[in-house]
């Protein structure tokens, strides 16, 4: 029984790795950086705004956000989203010879 267990969970973690890969080949493609764009610019825009509505400041997780300074870190995500690029890791830079 276990290992029947064993084996579901190695291919379900299979084919989510390749799945993982499928996606951020999407996400590197030109179509996947208009969608980044889209969503960046959505999130960016709406949080703020969001930030306004009574009922989501009354709220705990809304207060939660706001006492985080969490509209700016969302800005910021979107900010990350739209300006990833496979391969690169956040804040190193690339010094290999030319």
């Amino acid at each position: 029984m276990i290992d029947t267990i064993d084996a579901r969970l190695h291919e379900i973690a299979t084919k989510a790795g390749s799945t993982v890969d499928e996606v951020l080949a999407y996400l590197d493609s030109p179509a996947g950086r208009r969608l980044r764009g889209i969503l960046a610019t959505g999130l960016i825009v709406s949080v703020p705004l969001l930030m306004r509505v009574p009922g989501l400041r009354r709220s705990p997780l809304g207060r939660a956000i706001e006492v985080a300074g969490g509209a700016t870190l969302v800005v910021k995500l979107a900010e990350l989203v739209r300006d990833w690029e496979r391969g690169q890791r956040p804040g190193v830079v690339d010094s290999q010879p030319a």
